[in-house]
């Protein structure tokens, strides 16, 4: 009887194990094919039905909604929240007044005063009881988007308190009619600042004019006629249909482990209501034709802007793009255009390219200020190197440096808790690869000159780009009167207006 016993035992427990390793492998591939769904094979990644890991980073929704991306840093007793909201000055234009006048300036408005009131704390005692913890908070309002960021040291008392008046504020703002009084006139203060300046005036004529049909084309700044018929109720509004789970990211990065940051990902959710993300940006289409504005301003120099859109977050040409603008006016001294422009001819001090991929296609953008009697000779240098640069491309050695430059300095930008936060939510907000830090250099590294070429070629059009010329005693050049468009632009406009 034993030796049977034994017998069955052993086929039992041999059979077991075979089915635990059918069921495991069983297992392990359903959850590689589900994570090969939304990332690529080349990294170690684990999946559930609501989280996401990849490397260090670990994304999640919570119950009403809203995304969450986590790391863990725990080298200092600190712990980084920052929320982004689809809710910059684009959506400005969804909102208007009785009369139909958009309400340029509500989204930085409403950013601009979520600190300052609840329905049991004043402005002044939230500032005191943050201040009291130690704690930093801030906030900003952009094109794309609208930041509330709090900093906190990660001791239960610091990190609880941070959480308490984080969630007061995000369910009970109520932005009070003399802060916003306030905050308008403040407003109206810097759009007089920007007509006296060179530089905002320009660029705010460069978007006008890059997106004179599109949301950015809506100044996030406002207007002196748009400030004034905004009221509390636009805010509370605004407030309620943007500022919801649904439509934000909660980047936490510090000393603190996934199931507090879990723990507290909820509480911060459940301030708000779920609500419903916004719809996509349109597309930003290019203009048909070359559009030129000269706009006279009593300045010892000439501030120039040229540029169109060109780039939007997770283009497949984002690669070959970012490395030949490098080459041809990003890097500073070593770009063709500085070599160019400024030191073989002194023609400007500082001249530089960039491009602002955004949600739409963003602006890629080229700066410099020169002398009045230079303009025109600056301008069409900066014309004939992007043409030869879009013709024939960068040379090897020139590729081999800035792909150099690119990848050595990359580290620098993930260096602190706040490098990273930002970056956590950018990747969130965009809806990037989780993995996209970790295959940035591996990405560059991989850019070729024909891929440099192709790029530019298919997205670079000089003929129809923007030129702001923004100086003194500025006049249209007779070569280029036939193919101008003068726009006014609307803090023109407006200035008139408010003075008439």
């Amino acid at each position: 009887m034993k030796s049977i016993s034994k017998k069955m035992m052993k086929k039992t427990s041999k059979k077991n194990i075979m089915n635990l390793l059918v069921s495991a492998l069983l297992m392990s591939a359903l959850s590689i094919t589900h994570v090969n769904a939304g990332e690529p094979a080349d990294k170690e990644q684990t999946a559930s039905q609501d989280t996401l890991k990849v490397g260090k980073i670990t994304q999640w929704f919570t119950k009403n909604g809203m995304k969450v991306l986590y790391q863990q840093a725990d080298s200092l007793p600190m712990i980084d929240f920052r929320l982004i909201f689809d809710a910059g000055a684009a959506r400005d234009s969804s909102f208007k007044s009785k009369d139909g006048m958009v309400l340029a300036g509500l989204a930085r408005l409403t950013n601009g005063l979520i600190f300052e009131g609840t329905k049991t704390l004043t402005a002044n005692q939230i500032a005191d009881q943050f201040a009291n913890l130690g704690i930093e908070y801030g906030n900003g309002s952009y094109r794309d988007m609208a930041v509330v960021n709090i900093r906190t040291l990660s001791y239960e008392k610091q990190r609880d308190g941070a959480l308490s008046l984080l969630t007061n504020v995000l369910a009970n703002a109520t932005f009070p009619d003399e802060a916003l009084q306030r905050e308008i006139a403040r407003m109206i203060v810097s759009l007089d600042y920007e007509d006296q300046t060179p530089s905002k005036k320009a660029s705010r004529f460069f978007y006008e004019s890059l997106y004179k049909n599109h949301p950015y084309g809506t100044p996030p700044g406002g207007s002196r006629e748009s400030l004034k018929v905004i009221q509390q109720s636009d805010l509370l509004a605004y407030y309620k249909q943007l500022y919801v789970a649904k439509n934000v990211v909660l980047a936490v990065v510090g000393d603190l482990t996934e199931s507090q940051a879990r723990d507290y990902a909820e509480k911060i959710s459940s301030a708000m209501p779920s609500g419903e993300k916004v719809a996509q940006l349109p597309t930003a289409e290019q203009n048909d034709h070359e559009i030129i504005i000269r706009e006279n301003h009593p300045s010892t120099q000439t501030t120039v802007l040229m540029g169109q859109p060109v780039l939007k977050r997770g283009d497949d040409d984002l690669y070959p793009l970012y490395v030949g603008n490098h080459i041809l006016g990003g890097s500073g001294f070593s770009a063709r255009l500085m070599k160019e422009v400024r030191v073989k001819r002194g023609l400007t001090y500082s001249i530089g390219s960039y491009l602002v991929p955004m949600h739409a296609q963003g602006p890629y953008q080229f700066s410099f200020t020169t002398k009045k009697s230079s303009t025109e000779e600056a301008i069409q240098l900066v014309e004939e190197n992007l043409n030869q640069f879009i013709e024939n491309g960068p040379t090897e050695e020139e590729l081999k440096n800035a792909k150099l430059n690119i990848t050595g300095s990359f580290p620098l930008r993930q260096a602190s808790n706040k490098d990273i936060v930002e970056n956590l939510a950018v990747i969130g907000f965009y809806e990037l690869p989780l993995n996209y830090l970790d295959q940035y250099n591996t990405k560059i590294e991989a850019v070729t000159l024909e891929q440099i070429k192709s790029a530019f070629k298919r997205r670079v059009h000089p003929k129809k780009m923007a030129t702001i010329i923004v100086g003194p005693e500025v006049e249209a050049a007779a070569d280029k009167e036939q193919t101008s468009e003068k726009i006014v632009p609307t803090s023109e406009k407006n200035s008139a207006q408010s003075k008439g």
